[in-house]
């Protein structure tokens, strides 16, 4: 395969290296900054995202409809350090990376559950398949993150988070869309929220159908299309029983459940098409009790929570494998907050993971573990440092522990902001890798890694234009590869990631913003020098927004997103590269009243063939409109 070097990544990484550059020079901000937009993932405690050393990315509900995402995929394809790699359109088995990392080492929660497919090699789990219309909030924190989150969260943590009616403030509401387009594509989607009498609720229900388009590689045209289907639902309810009685100052009662059923179609060749396709059924629910006593001083949550995913796998209608997932979990959280400016963390969990295969029969493993964060606000919150630490006891490797620290510094009247994380993680090999009798070995041993970031955030003109730039560096030992010439899992001695992630936001006009991101990483097996796969060296987009005064209502941008080549270990051939790209995509969404409003994207303008993972070849030029409301 050729390789693409494609000049127009190599421009805007350049640019935005020269800006964050720029970003050390203070001398041009004139106001602090906002110190409004909170975050929970980064210490488990609400925190201002200024105060907070780990690196997060905060997006809204708002942000997911200004960028007409389809899936929570879709939303992340914009984070800096996140990388996404799959066997080619929506609903196709998805792969993401932060910082280098696999998805065996990021943590997905939604709404605080771990729906972690435990059946699968890597135990994580495919973000293709939830539909994006119910998500409120989606936080990614990157790094080290083992001490807060047990085992597989070395690359970092997703936490979404979906809608709910409390604070809705009337008995009901919500919001609905449609959308049509190509590849004989229609989804839909309504949700309905409110609160009346002390109690909340929320329900949703989400679709989508599409044919598809055929997946096989470039050049060899199947002449066949791989379709997907997708029926979803949710339902949240929840009641703040008692307020204001004693001590206690709320007890609160929450109860939430979702189901997803999918039916992928797929290709069983590189040539062919073999009628094959997958049948996934999920099934999660979570029961909670949050009390919070003394005026704020102690706030504490129990929950319990189950997690089940079903993948069945056809070929001509009989089915030929099946794998089975469940993940249970129980967890105590509380906060206290003696002193102003400080904020003690703590909790316990204990967690059983349990899967059945085709060719493996019922396996389980337990982990209870027990962790602390203490944080501290000195300097009038102008420096917060953390320090935290977490001990599991895992029923197949023992005890473990892991330690974690971060510091961020602001300096207002420099609009300037330094932050750092360093921590130690580990994972345990998945079920599948220790025990699947042809590619397992149950000799394999817990990953460990150790791991730190630091960065500056830098805003100028009056926050007009923020820059952030953070170097990075992960080393993974006992690190758990797939040995292609033996089909078996194996353990290499370690594996070193490190590079820069760069943002940047600017306010051009009152008309005009720009975003962009920009990723540069270094990925190798430390034992053989080998480039890890599916790590592009560069990666990165940039969005461009309008606005215009003269049309209230019209909202349009355009969308670069770009890799340079990566290396597949996977493809045997004697160039195994993935080759670069870059592709545009541009979009518009026009608010008819307060209430309702219509939209359009076209994808892939240029039409440009490319992949993001061998074999498998990504949507051609596609277009799609639809309408949204609001009640």
């Amino acid at each position: 395969m050729r390789q693409t070097h494609t000049p127009f990544p190599r421009r805007l990484g350049a640019g935005l290296l020269v800006l964050s550059a720029a970003a050390a020079t203070p001398a041009f901000a004139d106001e602090a900054q906002d110190l409004g937009k909170m975050v929970i993932s980064a210490d488990r405690t609400a925190t201002p995202v200024a105060q907070t050393g780990s690196t997060v990315t905060v997006i809204t509900a708002e942000d997911i409809a200004k960028k007409q995402a389809v899936t929570a995929l879709d939303v992340l394809r914009e984070v800096p350090g996140v990388s996404s790699y799959g066997n080619g359109g929506i609903g196709k088995t998805t792969s993401l990376s932060i910082r280098g990392m696999g998805d065996a080492y990021i943590k997905i929660l939604i709404d605080g559950m771990d729906v972690s497919d435990v059946s699968g090699a890597a135990s994580s789990y495919d973000l293709t398949h939830l539909l994006a219309d119910d998500i409120e909030r989606i936080e990614v924190l990157r790094g080290n993150q083992s001490t807060l989150y047990g085992s597989s969260a070395i690359g970092g943590v997703i936490s979404i988070t979906t809608k709910s009616g409390k604070g809705s403030g009337k008995a009901i509401g919500g919001d609905g869309g449609f959308e049509w387009g190509s590849y004989g594509t229609a989804r839909g989607h309504v949700n309905a929220r409110g609160e009346s009498g002390g109690v909340y609720y929320s329900a949703g229900l989400s679709g989508l159908t599409t044919q598809g388009f055929d997946v096989s590689p470039i050049g060899a045209d199947t002449g066949e299309s791989d379709g997907y289907k997708n029926r979803s639902a949710n339902l949240r309810v929840g009641s703040d029983l008692i307020t204001d009685l004693g001590i206690l100052d709320r007890l609160n009662v929450e109860a939430l459940g979702s189901t997803i059923e999918a039916h992928t179609e797929y290709d069983g060749s590189a040539t062919a098409d073999n009628d094959r396709d997958i049948r996934s059924v999920q099934r999660s629910g979570k029961v909670s009790v949050s009390a919070d006593l003394f005026e704020g001083l102690l706030a504490n949550t129990v929950s319990a929570a189950q997690s089940r995913i079903r993948r069945d796998y056809y070929t001509n209608d009989k089915r030929n494998n099946y794998f089975d997932s469940e993940v249970t979990k129980y967890e105590y959280t509380g906060t206290l907050k003696p002193l102003d400016h400080h904020a003690v963390v703590f909790g316990a969990d204990h967690e059983r993971q349990h899967m059945r295969t085709y060719s493996v029969s019922a396996k389980e493993i337990t982990n209870d573990g027990y962790f602390a964060n203490y944080q501290l606000g000195l300097l009038d919150d102008a420096l917060t440092l953390t320090a935290g630490a977490r001990q599991d006891d895992h029923s197949a490797f023992g005890d473990t522990t892991t330690h974690r620290g971060t510091a961020a510094y602001r300096i207002p009247d420099w609009g300037t902001r330094l932050h750092a994380s360093y921590g130690t993680g580990f994972r345990a090999p998945s079920l599948y890798q220790l025990y699947e009798p042809t590619y397992g070995d149950p000799g394999l041993k817990a990953e460990e890694s150790r791991g730190y970031d630091v960065g500056i955030e830098q805003s100028f003109l009056d926050d007009r234009l923020v820059i952030d730039t953070t170097f990075f560096n992960t080393r993974l030992n006992n690190a758990i590869t797939y040995d292609f010439a033996t089909s078996k899992y194996a353990q290499t001695a370690s594996a070193r990631v490190y590079g820069q992630e760069t943002s940047a936001t600017a306010q051009v006009s009152d008309e005009v913003s720009v975003s962009a991101g920009h990723t540069w990483m270094q990925a190798r097996d430390n034992t053989t020098g080998q480039v890890l796969a599916t790590r592009p060296h560069h990666q990165g987009n940039l969005r461009v927004a309008y606005a215009p005064d003269e049309v209230k209502g019209l909202d349009a941008w355009v969308k670069a997103r770009f890799a340079t080549w990566s290396y597949d270990s996977a493809n045997t051939s004697s160039k195994p590269f993935i080759g670069g790209y870059t592709v545009f995509d541009l979009g518009a969404t026009y608010a008819i009243t307060d209430w309702a409003s219509v939209y359009g994207r076209l994808e892939n303008i240029a039409d440009k063939d490319y992949h993001t993972k061998s074999w498998y070849a990504e949507s051609g030029r596609a277009g799609y409109v639809g309408a949204r409301m609001k009640f």
